[in-house]
């Protein structure tokens, strides 16, 4: 490399990426911040001639022909992204499960989470409003939380270094259940003492827009009287209790259903200074009210997606706090839910959801995991013994590889040229180089993609392609995987096990003119690495 070429690569390392505003929040996230992301120069002609490769590579013949072109500049607003962007979430009942499945006896489940690289496990969502806290009880016993119960979930937050929790406790008291802010203290201690660091942060509460009852925002924020006569303390005295019993205690919310009503927009605005992540749910529709399909779910962006991401961007800003969707899936309150949220189409799905989350400044996302194969889950189990690696799980296994060897990455400003086929393309910058994500929705073309412009130092290139079986794309979207009857799905020509255990190979791409020139069949996901 000349003197001209390291001085050139020196500059471009000083590539800005802005930090949180919430530095403790921040601190536990792993988010932070760093100064410098590999970054390149144009090529020479004699340069071009170094770069090229031998190896498997595109058949450029096949296919729609595209562009895309790669800048330089990170997008505007975006967060630094890591492993933990695309995360899970999990019921509050799975915690007392019996047999026990949040621990970290559960060998399977703790490989599968580690292979993820690490991520913010979220627990609460429906259950959590259900489920009382029960200081003296025995443990494994539906609808309570004993210390026995927490133990077991700390153990396997132990077992996987690199996770972090959103811990959730229950505010409205539903079914039976009993809530206090007494009872929200003395869970969150325990809780705090056996988490350590890493426990991210608080949740009160799950979607109280949809509580009923007579529940407005205010109440909900202060307390009051509801529907019937009763009174019912508000966030902020089960946020007081808690942080009393957890000083440094650290809260997110308010873990509102969506932004049809504007619930985290408000509480961003009369929390600010108090909260350390603004939280919001997505869900495309449900099967009762809409027929669900494939087609439906593979629209890019996901409906009412980017509407509800621009009003959280613009009210976190406005506040100096992040925002996450800490609850997401495709389609829920299924009646019948086998072929679409479970198939290998989720996958795509997937990879479009977590990227349009990062354009649009959101810190990450948790995708709720039921562990019933037949819906949108991840990890499948039965008795909680790990029965599938379903469709979805490949979605997030295929953005944590991005991170794999350099831990931290930059979305990076890129504009794709391409017509008449369901194509959409991202970039990150990272340490290791560049990564580029080719999702190819199509059902009837593929893509040959010629990416261009910023490739640092670009020498070598890798592909490894997430892919289906079927005779036809429909069949490949329509796949259910081999615990449901259905096919193999690989990436890297490799299955992952239940374990978590995965051996997918890259393949080698021709490098030339500094450019790379990847083909990507119908209903079929590309991970390009250059460096």
């Amino acid at each position: 490399m000349t003197s001209e070429s390291k001085d050139s690569k020196e500059q471009v390392l000083q590539l800005s990426l802005q930090p949180m505003d919430r530095r403790n929040f921040v601190r536990l996230t792993t988010l932070a911040a760093v100064s410098a992301l590999a970054a390149g120069a144009d090529c020479t002609r004699a340069d071009a001639e170094m770069c090229v490769w031998p190896g498997a590579g595109a058949d450029a013949s096949n296919g729609v022909s595209a562009t895309l072109s790669i800048q330089q500049t990170r997008v505007a607003n975006s967060v630094l992204l890591d492993s933990s962007f695309a995360s899970l979430s999990f019921e509050k009942d799975s915690i007392n499960r019996s047999p026990v499945y949040l621990s970290g006896d559960n060998t399977d489940l703790v490989g599968l989470l580690n292979a993820l690289g690490g991520g913010v496990l979220r627990i609460g969502a429906n259950s959590v409003d259900e489920t009382t806290w029960t200081s003296d009880g025995s443990g494994q016993v539906s609808g309570q939380v004993a210390p026995s119960d927490i133990a077991n979930f700390a153990s396997l937050i132990r077992r996987c270094p690199r996770w972090k929790v959103i811990y959730g406790v229950n505010f409205r008291g539903k079914d039976g259940s009993s809530a206090s802010p007494t009872l929200a203290a003395g869970e969150a201690a325990y809780a705090a003492e056996h988490l350590g660091r890493q426990l991210l942060g608080f949740e009160i509460g799950n979607e109280p827009d949809l509580y009923g009852d007579g529940i407005t925002y205010d109440i909900f924020l202060d307390g009051g009287t509801i529907s019937g006569g009763a009174e019912i303390s508000g966030w902020t005295q089960f946020a007081q209790a808690i942080r009393a019993a957890v000083p440094h205690a650290v809260f997110t919310g308010p873990a509102a259903s969506s932004d049809s009503k504007g619930w985290a927009e408000e509480f961003a605005v009369s929390e600010a200074g108090k909260i350390a992540l603004l939280t919001e749910h997505y869900y495309i529709s449900n099967y009762s009210s809409a027929a669900p399909s494939i087609a439906g779910m593979l629209t890019y962006p996901s409906p009412h997606l980017v509407t509800a991401l621009q009003n959280l961007q613009a009210a976190a800003k406005a506040n100096s706090m992040p925002f996450r969707i800490d609850e997401c899936n495709s389609y829920f309150s299924s009646k019948n839910p086998a072929g679409v949220a479970n198939a290998f189409a989720a996958a795509l799905w997937a990879i479009d959801f977590v990227f349009t989350n990062a354009q649009y400044g959101s810190s990450g996302v948790n995708f709720h995991n039921t562990g019933d194969t037949s819906g949108y889950a991840a990890i499948g189990e039965s008795s909680s013994v790990i029965t599938a690696v379903q469709p979805l799980y490949y979605g997030l296994f295929f953005f944590s590889q991005i991170f794999r060897e350099s831990g931290r990455g930059a979305l990076l400003e890129s504009t794709l040229t391409a017509s008449g086929i369901a194509l959409t393309a991202f970039a990150v910058g990272t340490e290791g180089g560049t990564y580029v994500v080719l999702n190819n929705k199509d059902t009837a073309n593929a893509a040959t993609v010629t990416i261009t412009g910023f490739l640092p130092f670009a020498r070598r290139a890798t592909v490894m392609m997430l892919a289906s079986s079927g005779s036809t794309p429909s069949e490949q979207l329509g796949n259910l995987g081999i615990y449901n009857g259905g096919s193999p799905i690989t990436f890297g020509s490799q299955p992952v096990a239940l374990d978590g255990r995965w051996h997918g190979v890259p393949n080698e791409v021709p490098v030339s003119d500094c450019s790379v020139t990847v083909n990507v069949a119908a209903a079929t996901a590309a991970l390009v690495h250059i460096r």
